[in-house]
Parts: C-alpha cells; structure tokens; sequence
C-alpha cells in the first residue's frame, strides 16, 4: 500500500471546521484519488483540488472516533477505469453550506505512492480507512454509497451462523424427501422389473408365438431377428457389423468405421484420415518479405544467424492469443552484456508506454528480488536461452506474460516471471513485430496461434 503520512486540512477546510464546531453541518461527500506531484513550493492549504484529480471514489462508511478525528472508510477499485495510474495524492471532500462542495483535507505520498492499474489487466479491491481532524464538532455525517461494499469477518461470521442454522433445517427437509422418494424408485423399479420380463429377446428354435414391431427373437443358430411389424428379419445380414449405424471396413472412405491394424494402433497413412486429425502446421518465415496472418493451429518457425533484430513477419488483430518460445544459442548475459530482449509491436517503439513487473530467483546465495519499470516495447527477456511468452492482443488490454530461463554473470542460472501491459487502449496492434537482442545472437522463434 502507498505510504501517506496524514492528512493536511486545507484553508477551506479550517474554516467548515470552524463552522461545525460552532454547530453547523460537517457533510462528508467522497474521496478523490490522484497522481500529481508536488513540488517544494506547493503549499496543501492552499488547494482548491487535487493538482491531478484521476478518479472519484464514495464512502462506505464514516465513524467518529472519540479522539478528535473521523475515519472515513472507501474500497480502492479500479472497475471501469481505461487507464492506469500511480496513487500520490488522495482528496477528502465535505459540502460547505456556504461554499458547496469543498477539498477539506489532503494527503500526499509522492513517490511512495502505487500503480493503479486499468480495469482487465489486474482486478484491484482494497478497503482503506483515512482519518482526518474534526475537533469536537458534532454535527458530522457522510455521504454513504451501498453501490460497492465489502464483507468484514465480523460480518461473514454472522453470515455463516445464518447459514449454518439454514443448512440445518434444509438438511432435515432434504432427507425427509429422499427417504419418500427412494421409495418411490424402489416401487418403480419393482414394477419396471417386471415388464423388462415380458419384452426381453427369447431364444429357440421356432419363432415366438406372441410378436409385435421391434421383438427381438436369438434363433437356433445363434443369430438375432427382429419381428418388423409383418415378418421376421436376420440382422446378421444387414446389421451385423454396425455400429449407431456406420459399417465397419478394412478400406478408408468416409462414413465408415475403420478398425485398428495389427499392432492395436489406428493407421493414419490414408489421406481421408490424416485430412481431419487436429495437428499444428508449421510455416517457416524465416524469408519472409510481408506480413502472413497464423490461422488458429498454425506454428511460425523463424531461425536467425547473428542477429539483433528479427522481424517476426507475422499478422494480428484485437482477439487473438499466441504462445512464443524463443530460443537463444548465445544467451546475452552469458557473455558478460546484461541487455534486456523486446518485442517491438507494429515493429516500431511507443515512448515509456509499457508497464513492467516482473518476479526471479536465482540458483546461489543471492536469492531473487521482484520489480517494475516502464519501457517503450514489451520485455520479452533478460540473457535467456529459452523464454516461453503468452501473447494476448486486445486493443483495450494488450499484454505480454513470460517464463524465462536467463543467465547472470554474477548471480548464475535464474528463473523468472514477467509481466508487461501496453497502457495503451486505442492504438490496434496489426503486426506482431520485432524481436530486438542487447548484441549479435543466433537461434530460432516459435510462434503458435491458439486463438
């Protein structure tokens, strides 16, 4: 959670509480997040607003706590928001009767302050409690919204006593109607039983006497007839060999059932079979001059000599999610550069537009540590021999997730995982891009379209 260290109230927010302590209403109305900075010369009790207001927020909750001050409680969501942002600076707002509507009291983290990511990327819920001064005044209330609430355990305990009394007397009820309705089966069964009697297949070597559509008779020579409505027919003859009614053949044409060959396996040799097993397709792109749009089960191979960039030659649009694995027979960090590896969407760079994080242990001593930054492509790597990267393109969240084993010059064989997100809702992403390596490196690209 960001670091904010109290709340400072405002010169409006002096005089309201001058004015509630002299019996006026003191009306809290909402909560307002930012992320502007401050400078030295801001002075907070000046603020008429958040220096960047980005997102307004209502109050769950308000409690009075004895000592001269309120704690004002609201649940930190990021539902609905298209763009992240750091949190720096929080607002509290309170209805002045004369003035309207007034910023009260602010506080400010500054760097200490977090990352609000967008709706669709993270799901952010955090219940906050702020407190701010309200001396001894008397008259003070807040504008409560039932629109988002979150359970405390006080109140799941509660809940759970509820339904624990309910699943008791449920439990009575249910077995009291299974005990009837097993009952019921076993009347049913019973009676079942002994119309099964009357209709199962007879054998002998003379027809029933008693038929009527669909009796089934076992002859003398162990073959089944079935009585037609008006004479009795062999299903040896043309049945016997079905199966939900395909014939069974040694030959592969369509509509048939083909058996397995010797050896217990089933012979994909003939072109009608292999035509609809599910397999990936390999295209090679290796020279590929223009885009080429992967159909859902194809796999792009692209190999590369001594390279820095490689344009992966490969279209995409908003929906689609593919798997990469690339593959490094000189790992960048193994040869004493410590570059990161990217992957340039629309072959191009977007100006500290991509959000990073990413989590890595090591195989020594030193552990692993976590971290985030920004860059101006997808990280895709940092000195790794093989990474295993998820591609999710959707205009309004498009994101990079990798698993990566990378090499450290001082730290050895690491493992890491990593997370970068285009904060970026509008541009379409139409080519897949370019994988850039921090010196020469040689290897091959796998790209696999799974959706």
């Amino acid at each position: 959670m960001a670091d904010f260290r109290g709340t400072v109230l405002t010169a409006k927010g002096r005089n309201l509480l001058a004015k509630a302590q002299a019996g006026a209403q003191m009306m809290f109305t909402k909560i307002r997040l930012g992320d502007g900075f401050w400078s030295s010369d801001t002075d907070p009790n000046l603020l008429d607003d958040l220096v960047s207001p980005k997102m307004d927020l209502p109050i769950e909750s308000i409690q009075i706590t004895g000592d001269g001050t309120v704690r004002l409680r609201f649940v930190l969501t990021n539902t609905g928001l298209s763009q992240g942002f750091f949190m720096q600076e929080i607002g509290i707002y309170a209805q002045d009767p004369d003035l309207g509507e007034i910023l009260y009291a602010v506080a400010y983290a500054g760097e200490r302050g977090d990352f609000i990511p967008p709706d669709g990327i993270v799901k952010v819920e955090n219940v906050v409690d702020i407190y701010t001064v309200i001396a001894n005044a008397q008259n003070v209330t807040a504008v409560i919204s039932d629109t988002v609430v979150l359970a405390t355990k006080r109140d799941i305990d509660e809940l759970a006593e509820t339904l624990n009394n309910l699943s008791s007397q449920v439990n009575s009820e249910v077995t009291s109607q299974i005990d009837n309705l097993t009952q019921q089966l076993n009347d049913t069964a019973s009676t079942l039983s002994n119309q099964i009697s009357t209709v199962k297949p007879e054998a002998g070597a003379t027809a029933p006497s008693l038929t009527y559509p669909g009796k089934l008779w076992v002859d003398a020579n162990g073959f089944m007839q079935y009585f037609d409505g008006s004479e009795w027919q062999n299903l040896k003859t043309s049945f016997a060999d079905t199966v939900d009614g395909f014939h069974a053949s040694l030959t592969p044409v369509p509509n048939v059932i083909v058996p397995l060959d010797a050896n217990g396996l089933l012979d994909l040799s003939s072109t009608y079979i292999k035509s609809n097993v599910y397999t990936f397709r390999r295209v090679d792109l290796t020279n590929a001059t223009s885009d080429y749009m992967l159909q859902v089960g194809e796999e792009a191979i692209i190999n590369f000599t001594n390279a820095t960039s490689v344009p992966l030659r490969i279209a995409t649009q908003s929906g689609t999610y593919y798997e990469m694995d690339v593959i490094c027979f000189t790992p960048a960090i193994k040869t004493g550069s410590r570059g990161e590896i990217f992957l340039n969407p629309n072959n191009t760079t977007y100006s500290k537009a991509f959000a990073f994080m990413n989590v890595y242990i090591t195989d020594n001593t030193s552990g692993g540590s976590s971290g985030k930054d920004t860059y101006s492509a997808f990280r895709v790597s940092w000195g790794s021999s093989h990474t295993r990267v998820y591609i999710h393109n959707i205009t309004t969240a498009k994101s990079v997730k990798l698993l990566a084993h990378m090499w450290e010059s001082s730290n050895g064989c690491a493992l890491a995982m990593e997370l970068t997100y285009w904060n970026d809702t509008t541009t379409a992403w139409t080519s897949l891009g370019t994988i850039t390596f921090p010196q020469q490196t040689s290897g091959y690209i796998l790209v696999r379209r799974l959706a």
